[in-house]
């Protein structure tokens, strides 16, 4: 017999809590890898180096909980190969902040990621993706879409904080972070379900750091011998340390967007790490002597509203039973 159990806010708050810590992280994530591509990684190798510091992370945190053994069995016994393949859709968003966010700024970056992310959680919530049915799309869920929309728009037209930046870059830049925002969508909602099916967000993690690993080390493999990393390199000053958080600032990210996603959905996921995100990118922004004009400031207006009129029909779906972890693996 399958048991269930309410979302209520014993979960849901909390769930809301983490998530809008995720979109705190995704900002300062954005500001160490793209510091490091500056500093002389180039795109790809800080690309690089932050999967890797993520797998390296959370494989450190199962060895330090003692659950080695037991995620290795679980993995081996019940993993999917799409559990890996989910790594894969977190590669364009790493890059395209890497590159872009010295360009046009965190905030501008942040703004055009988290409308992909808006945009792509509506078509996952109506096939059903992450939630425990489907939800479809409403009038008032289409304009959340559009009002996101919106504020990409304003936030390409605020360039880059005060820095020169040609427009058609600046826009090609926006565009490139929506599709990237997009396909974190989906990565979330995969580590969901990865999550639901192993019971444990941990392996969601590691599952979808490996994939991801290897994807992008291929990618630097071939960059290498076409010779497309020439003249670029890892820092090796000490000094240089904190350039390398962005590691573990994606482990704490894509873990916590595997819980949270369970009970928030896909769309209510990325609303939530919306205040989180544009917040602590205006913060970053500020912090490095970047103004912030009133495009950027409507731009986050917009998604704001957004952000209300998406949350405000889950209301009524708060007392909605999820199916446990365990009770799917049971009934397989």
């Amino acid at each position: 017999m399958t048991t269930t159990r309410s979302t209520g806010p014993v979960l849901v708050v909390p769930a809301v809590g983490v998530a809008t810590l995720v979109g705190a992280f995704i900002a300062a994530q954005s500001r160490f890898n793209g510091d490091l591509a500056v500093a002389g990684a180039g795109t790809i190798l800080a690309g690089w180096a932050s999967y890797v510091g993520t797998l390296a992370t959370i494989a450190v945190v199962i060895v330090a909980r003692g659950r080695a053994a037991r995620t290795v069995r679980t993995v081996r016994t019940r993993g999917r190969w799409w559990w890996f393949a989910i790594g894969l859709c977190g590669i364009p968003i790493v890059l395209g902040t890497a590159y872009g966010v010295p360009i046009v700024g965190v905030a501008v970056a942040s703004v055009a990621s988290v409308a992909g992310q808006t945009v792509a959680g509506l078509a996952l919530d109506a096939r059903g993706v992450g939630v425990p049915g489907r939800l479809p799309l409403t009038g008032r869920r289409a304009l959340a879409a559009l009002a996101a929309v919106s504020g990409l728009g304003l936030a390409m037209a605020a360039g880059s904080g005060g820095s020169e930046v040609d427009a058609g870059q600046a826009i090609a830049i926006g565009v490139a972070l929506f599709l990237a925002g997009a396909t974190l969508a989906v990565q979330n909602a995969g580590n969901g379900a990865v999550a639901r099916d192993s019971g444990d967000p941990m392996i969601a993690g590691l599952t979808s750091a490996t994939g991801g690993t290897v994807a992008i080390s291929l990618l630097v493999g071939g960059a290498a011998v076409s010779g497309a990393l020439s003249g670029t390199s890892l820092p090796s000053d000490p000094g240089a340390w904190y350039l390398y958080l962005g590691g573990p600032l994606g482990a704490a990210i894509v873990v916590a967007a595997a819980w949270a996603v369970r009970h928030l959905g896909t769309f209510a996921l990325t609303l939530a790490v919306v205040a989180g995100q544009l917040v602590a990118a205006m913060a970053v922004d500020a912090s490095r002597g970047l103004g912030v004009p009133w495009t950027t400031s409507a731009s986050v207006l917009a998604i704001v509203v957004a952000t209300t009129l998406g949350v405000t029909p889950t209301r009524a779906g708060r007392g909605r039973r999820w199916t446990s972890p365990r009770s799917s693996a049971t009934r397989r």
